[in-house]
């Protein structure tokens, strides 16, 4: 395993991913930065923290639309490269099970997800500062939050990767996740955004003043479940189909 994780990130290196990672969570934060000054007023009426209000702003951006698009960018870009040339049949010939390749390219999905979500928590905690917010910084909910964001993006992974492995279309995964992830607002409004895998992330990392998880250990069991679904169906298709060799 380590082995192939190691060929699926050196497979990166020339993608420049690294400017991808740290535009999106400039631009979510910037919006959220944006919004929380412009109705600063309306916003501090109920004497909530500062930093509390800047998060519910930042994350509505960027986890709600901006995170599910750019995780399921990064998913299109792990089988790019394996889609060109005969790039499967290559990767195949390897003496490893067809098993380990789709977890190493899984575990990269979840690595660089992590990577993003300690760059947006770097870029909120700048802009805070730099907008002089006064109040005490809750930085364990900060760090909380971002962690549990991306416990919760586990079953969007699965799911963002299984149709990166099927199709060598960039634009289909794409216009997929864009549409099911603003299909997260009507989820909402249906109360089901818990089970919804694109509106998973938002909720596990919303601000204690929002409407959020009521019970965790539901909701992490529901986000567990989901993820070992999706999870053993990807495994066995990418195991059994032979469009890949």
């Amino acid at each position: 395993m380590p082995l192939m994780y190691k060929i699926e990130w050196m497979k990166l290196k020339r993608q420049r991913l690294w400017i991808i990672m740290l535009f999106v969570p400039l631009v979510g934060c910037s919006l959220g930065a944006f919004n929380f000054s412009s109705s600063y007023d309306l916003l501090m009426k109920t004497g909530t923290n500062q930093w509390y209000q800047l998060w519910t702003q930042v994350t509505f951006f960027y986890a709600l639309f901006l995170f599910p698009i750019l995780s399921g960018i990064y998913a299109s870009f792990i089988c790019r490269v394996d889609h060109l040339d005969g790039g499967w049949k290559q990767l195949l010939a390897l003496p490893v099970s067809r098993k380990k390749v789709y977890i190493a390219k899984l575990g990269i999905l979840m690595t660089m997800i992590l990577i993003t979500q300690i760059i947006l928590v770097l870029i909120y905690l700048s802009i805070g500062n730099l907008i002089g917010l006064s109040d005490s910084l809750p930085l364990s909910f900060i760090v909380l939050a971002m962690f549990n964001g991306w416990l919760a993006s586990l079953p969007l992974a699965s799911i963002q990767l299984w149709l990166s492995l099927r199709t060598k279309s960039f634009g289909i995964p794409l216009g997929l996740n864009i549409f099911f992830s603003f299909s997260s607002l009507a989820a909402m409004i249906l109360k089901i955004n818990f089970i919804y895998p694109w509106a998973q992330p938002s909720l596990a990392m919303a601000a204690p003043t929002e409407k959020g998880i009521t019970s965790y250990p539901l909701f992490f069991s529901v986000v567990l479940i989901t993820f070992l679904i999706t999870f053993l169906l990807g495994c066995r298709n990418f195991t059994n189909k032979d469009i890949y060799s």
